[in-house]
């Protein structure tokens, strides 16, 4: 179901490398535009890099068409479209798509809806007929109703725990008063727990009608075909006459104005919004261009003015973007500090670099590695056909497909007098709207087989384990590292360090100075990854105790340059010491957000639980006083040691000949020197003798609850068994305590495996009045489970989801090689999914039942909370 908010603060963070990415150029892709006789606008993106399909439906619906008294109504219908229509139950509208391999979810935001499926192309035909049965035919029963109630005030409540969501709304309420747009998207807990079902259907027939709607269908299809298919299910639906479209009457600041709030929060937040060109304006470009050069990291303006040579930073983080909607734009920057008393000269900074644009201006270089950067991120998102539509909706959307299709051209006519000209006219008067919002005082199945890959791997005589994958279907040129043993590597006392020595590595080379690297990379429009995103809540997948891993991502014909460039950042970072000190200052920012964070501390209880005494017990960024004592000889040491050959993995996706790309690799890779390094063991405790109880209380409005025990590791032959009980386990929870119940936004429960252990968990977060109900609860259904076993249906269910899930993950060239990468470091090989999958396929009832009564213990386990109880 949907994941909104979470995905509104993966796109607010994001926008800058996205927002303006949405650009719809003819990059080996047909795209069609077509518009049905009911008003339904289609555009058709053909992309054959792998067998999926998506279809994104955008309804101009949200925020912007509310009310002061029905605010949220749009984002609880959302909620609302998934719990059953006049062909389908609301399990038969989840567990249909599942069924059939595919991924289905919706968001809002403040000016649309969005509805995706994402399918295998065998079963597009159903995915997009669920679809619209959904969108035209739902009938809101009232239980279900009533859950989502419930369901929809958990998620508020989860989202006002977080600190940066409320810097936003403060930001949202004083920078768009009077506006449509300064409500919030998920409206207010007393709004939702009271508006009358007439009022939601109402508003359901006004606004979804497929006049009001722009669809965008991307993947492995034949337009012609597709166009049919698509007209037969959304084309006979007929049009509505749509109510005046709301009057969002916008006003320029007229004056300087900064706004102070102090709340719940470690980190001090400075936003500040000012008027930017309509997308009608001839300036729109340059300040487009404007905003990802503010946003850049070493060449940035606010980067000299902000962080300075000296790496004495007034700033722990900054950025920019254009926020585009219908009816104006505006540049949003935005800087996190860690001293309320840097607010005045981080503003008079920004005014600085605004108001003297001229004196910063980017030179020719830095200004096209901005324009190629945008053209291989649009390479990069094609790969991840959800994600592309998400990207492109608030553009699309806002501005219609014809400004869509002049984007990349008109972006490419920029030039820096263009922008210096642009600024001189926006900026001759600067004003804005600035909110500070600082900290309260204490006083205050396998992938469809294609013969055309070919797969090679070799250990160099260094000791490095290198893989490549090749084949032509995409123009990515992808480069995974694993480092091996995280948490294992890491001395005593200095937890948290690798972390450090992966986001220092990507602040220059003893070869190229920080502006130097960060120019080269943006000339070839590389994407480097060093971690997950810290500030952004649930920004974790990749992260683990297990390994560390870095990521990078170039198009095919800088291939070369690309891999001697990141070769150079893993073999020579330069660790320079104002450089030190800055990734210094972010990390302890991290850890400040995580110790404000119900999620984090339940989850590092629970680790510190299960490994007692084992070098996993240690948390991911380890903690203010390791990380203030760790120097900059100390990162050097360790990186020698940690990205030594034998100590890595190397996994690479080309369209190369695989033979050419080891060669390559060998000669990037094949000259560091082998240096020996001693991981601890590591090994599970002994299993826990009754009920194992941690708690860390929290002045938050939720409790997080983690709940689990050990398991066997991957090579195990009851692993893929326990796996899918995992899967039917975590439907069920869902479906329980979620769907009927109404105890919680975010519920599950999933098995990590490493090489020679694994563990089991249950995670909720829920109401503190909700939390003896909850834990219950998890326990009722984890011993139904086991007794009873899954009915066949769950378990065909939970087959196609894993299938699925796989598929999905691996959509992208960089993800295919860090999966590769995980699998050779767990020692079951870089192709272990095609092995797998058939194994899970073939599991029967019993068998999972089985691994649910084996491993699934309700009476002795770990249970770690965190928040009010």
């Amino acid at each position: 179901m949907c994941k909104s908010r979470l995905i509104s603060i993966f796109i607010s963070f994001l926008i800058v490398s996205f927002l303006s990415i949405a650009l719809v150029s003819d990059i080996s892709a047909k795209t069609t535009r077509v518009t049905f006789g009911n008003g339904m606008e289609v555009i058709f993106k053909e992309n054959h890099s792998s067998p999926m399909i998506t279809s994104i439906v955008f309804v101009r619906a949200g925020a912007k068409y509310e009310n002061d008294f029905n605010n949220g109504i749009t984002h609880f219908l959302e909620h609302l479209l998934f719990d059953g229509t006049k062909n389908r139950s609301r399990q038969e509208i989840t567990a249909g798509i599942k069924n059939h391999g595919g991924y289905i979810n919706a968001f809002t935001r403040k000016d649309l809806t969005g509805y995706l499926v994402l399918m295998p192309k065998e079963f597009i035909d159903f995915g997009i007929d669920v679809q619209a049965d959904q969108l035209f035919n739902s009938i809101f029963p009232d239980e279900e109703l009533e859950k989502e109630r419930k369901v929809v005030i958990e998620e508020i409540q989860m989202d006002n725990d977080r600190e940066a969501n409320l810097a936003e709304y403060f930001f949202s309420a004083k920078s768009m008063a009077g506006t449509a747009y300064e409500r919030p998207v998920l409206g207010y807990k007393n709004i939702i727990a009271s508006i009358p079902k007439h009022q939601i259907v109402d508003y359901w027939k006004r606004y979804y009608a497929p006049n009001n709607m722009i669809a965008l269908v991307i993947g492995d299809f034949e337009t012609d075909e597709m166009i049919e298919k698509y007209r037969s299910v959304f084309g006979i639906v007929p049009p509505v006459s749509m109510p005046s479209a709301p009057d969002v009457s916008y006003f320029p600041p007229q004056e300087r104005t900064v706004f102070k709030k102090a709340g719940q929060t470690k980190t001090t937040y400075i936003q500040i919004g000012i008027d930017a060109p309509h997308y009608t304006d001839p300036d729109y470009f340059a300040f487009d261009l404007l905003a990802d050069y503010l946003n850049s990291d070493e060449n940035s303006p606010l980067k000299k003015i902000l962080v300075g040579d000296s790496g004495v930073s007034l700033c722990r983080s900054f950025s920019a973007y254009m926020e585009t909607a219908e009816e104006f734009s505006r540049l949003i920057i935005e800087v996190q500090t860690d001293d309320e008393k840097k607010v005045d000269p981080i503003i008079a900074g920004v005014e600085e670099a605004l108001e003297n644009f001229a004196d910063y201006q980017p030179d020719v270089e830095i200004l096209q590695g901005i324009k190629v950067s945008k053209k291989a991120d649009e390479i990069f998102l094609q790969e991840k056909l959800h994600y592309y539509g998400f990207m492109v909706a608030p553009k699309l959307v806002a501005t219609g497909w014809e400004f869509m299709e002049s984007y990349l051209g008109a972006i490419d006519q920029v030039n820096s007098s263009m922008l210096v000209r642009a600024t001189d006219r926006w900026f001759a008067e600067l004003n804005y709207t600035a909110t500070v919002f600082y900290p309260r005082k204490e006083t205050e199945t396998a992938e469809t087989p294609q013969t055309h890959t070919v797969y090679k791997k070799e250990i160099l005589a260094n000791g490095l384990t290198v893989v490549v994958k090749s084949n032509l279907d995409s123009r990515v040129f992808a480069l995974n590292v694993i480092g091996k043993n995280r948490s294992a590597s890491e001395p005593i006392g200095k937890t948290g360090i690798t972390d450090f020595v992966n986001r220092t590595i990507k602040k220059g080379t003893t070869t190229y100075p920080a502006e130097e690297l960060s120019r080269k990379l943006a000339a070839i429009g590389a994407k480097v990854t060093v971690g997950d995103l810290p500030w952004i809540s649930h920004d974790d997948f990749y992260t683990t105790r297990r390994y560390a891993f870095m990521k990078f991502e170039t198009i095919d014909e800088f291939t070369r340059e690309g891999l001697d460039l990141f070769a150079d950042m893993i073999k020579n970072p330069a660790f320079a010491p104002g450089d030190v000190e800055s990734v210094r200052g972010m990390l302890m920012g991290v850890l400040g957000r995580q110790s404000g964070s119900t999620l984090d501390v339940c989850r590092n209880q629970f680790y510190a639980t299960l490994f007692e005494g084992q070098p996993y017990e240690k948390s991911i960024n380890g903690s203010p006083r390791g990380l203030g004592m760790i120097t900059r000889d100390d990162l050097v040491t360790y990186h020698k040691k940690f990205y030594s050959p034998g100590n890595m993995i190397i996994t690479i996706g080309t369209n190369y000949d695989a033979e050419m790309m080891m060669a390559m690799a060998k000669d990037a890779f094949g000259s560091i020197p082998a240096v020996e390094i001693t991981a601890l063991p590591v090994k599970l405790g002994p299993h826990p003798v009754g009920v194992k109880t941690v708690h860390q209380d929290m002045d938050k409005e939720q409790v997080y609850i983690f709940l689990g025990n050990r398991l066997p590791g991957i090579a195990d032959p009851d692993a893929p068994a326990i796996s899918l009980a995992a899967q039917v386990l975590s439907g069920r929870l869902k479906q329980v305590l979620r769907e009927e119940q109404g105890l919680a936004y975010s519920v599950g429960s999933g098995a990590t495996f490493d090489r020679n252990f694994g563990w089991f968990t249950c995670t909720m977060g829920t109401g503190a009045a909700n939390y003896v109900q909850a834990r219950d609860g998890i326990l009722a259904e984890i011993e139904k489970l086991k007794t009873d076993g899954p009915t066949t249906e769950e378990l065909e269910t939970a087959k196609n989801s894993q299938w699925g899930r796989t598929l999905t993950r691996r959509l992208s060239r960089i993800n295919q090689a860090y999966y590769m990468g995980v699998n050779e470091y767990l020692g079951v090989g870089y192709d272990y999914e095609k092995r797998y999958l058939p194994k899970m396929r073939a599991l029967t009832v019993d068998q999972v039942k089985n691994a649910a009564a084996k491993y699934f213990d309700t009476q002795n386990y770990i249970l770690s909370t965190a928040g009010k109880m």
